[in-house]
């Protein structure tokens, strides 16, 4: 898959949690966009691969798991969003 296809699926995806996600969706969404954002730009800019992508994601969120920067509550939320939008890829 390219990256810009990538870039479309997943404004498709927060677009769609923004109109019809309740309160939960919308912080996870949020939050994952967060990493999403900085993480599909700069493979970008390198031209960098699909999976290196999907690895850097996953890398990012486990290092934020680990600093346990979200509530075990939270964190199933992100995780869930993430595991949604990965089957959407």
């Amino acid at each position: 898959m390219l990256l810009t296809q990538t870039e479309s699926i997943i404004e498709d995806f927060v677009a769609d949690i923004l109109e019809n996600g309740n309160d939960d969706a919308l912080f996870a969404s949020g939050y994952l966009q967060g990493h999403l954002d900085l993480i599909l730009q700069g493979c970008i800019d390198i031209d960098d691969t699909f999976e290196n992508f999907m690895a850097k994601i996953q890398a990012s969120l486990d290092d934020a798991f680990l600093k346990n920067e979200l509530s075990p509550t939270d964190k199933k939320l992100v995780i869930t969003c993430w595991e949604n939008l990965q089957h959407k890829m």
